[in-house]
């Protein structure tokens, strides 16, 4: 069916607040690295450890790439895509000004990632280890959000305690024009754009090319509002901004499908 623009209008406006408080920076365990978005390393409330990224470090053209990260990341688990484990995260009152080079903490929410113990970026960004763990199904998964998400610097993890089973991360400049944000003409302008891995097909599972193929063709408009209406209010992106986005996945996702299932069927 076709999605039109305006079937967004007043689907995420309304709907977006800042009162999440399941998950809470308790321990700074690394500083920052010097790379885009600036990731640490920290404790939270469930004692687990996570990869956080703040709106601190969310400036001039990557204003919305905080956005970014939450939705695609949740975007890939709507169609079962190796994604890491994600989540908000509060930055608790006591951390409010903290300082540590680049960035200096401000209290709020931010996005954070479940560490694994033992990863390595081996290959990037070429896709490597099909023959391991399942990633003959999880690289399926890959070159589907990539392609649906509009992909750009492409980067794996590889859980060395786990046979090296991959992970797509670090997803901040995906969705045109993959600079850290976004805007209404940017995605009418792309929308019917191929946006494929030149990655190798061979070897993949074909179960799971029918399954992710699938899984796109069932994409509805309220599971990606649902998605869209977590994105905090005090994220700098608007609900007009995040509508726009609803209908381009919404658009998408059939031909990403199609495109998907052409790997088992010979077609370019």
């Amino acid at each position: 069916m076709l999605v039109h623009l305006s079937d967004w209008f007043g689907r995420v406006r309304g709907h977006r607040t800042d009162d999440f408080d399941d998950l809470r920076v308790t321990a700074i365990v690394s500083p920052p690295d010097w790379s885009f978005a600036s990731p640490f390393r920290v404790i939270g409330s469930d004692r687990c450890g996570y990869f956080v990224k703040t709106i601190d470090a969310c400036v001039g053209n990557a204003r919305a790439s905080l956005a970014i990260e939450y939705i695609v990341a949740g975007a890939g688990r709507l169609i079962g895509a190796p994604v890491c484990e994600s989540s908000l995260i509060r930055i608790p009152e006591e951390l409010d000004g903290y300082t540590m080079p680049p960035l200096t903490l401000s209290a709020g929410l931010a996005h954070a990632s479940l560490a694994l113990e033992r990863a390595d970026e081996r290959g990037r960004p070429s896709l490597t280890a099909r023959g391991h763990d399942d990633n003959r199904r999880r690289h399926v998964g890959i070159y589907a959000l990539y392609d649906w998400c509009y992909g750009s610097d492409q980067q794996w993890l590889y859980d060395l305690d786990q046979d090296l089973s991959i992970y797509s991360h670090d997803h901040g400049l995906y969705l045109p024009p993959n600079t850290g944000c976004w805007t209404q003409a940017d995605l009418e302008q792309s929308c019917d754009d191929r946006r494929e891995l030149p990655d190798a097909r061979d070897g993949l599972d074909p179960e799971a090319v029918e399954d992710t193929a699938s899984a796109l063709e069932k994409i509805d408009g309220e599971a990606l509002a649902n998605l869209l209406r977590g994105v905090p209010a005090s994220w700098p992106v608007t609900d007009n901004d995040l509508e726009a986005l609803g209908w381009f996945l919404e658009h998408r996702a059939p031909a990403v499908a199609s495109r998907i299932r052409a790997f088992i069927e010979g077609r370019p």
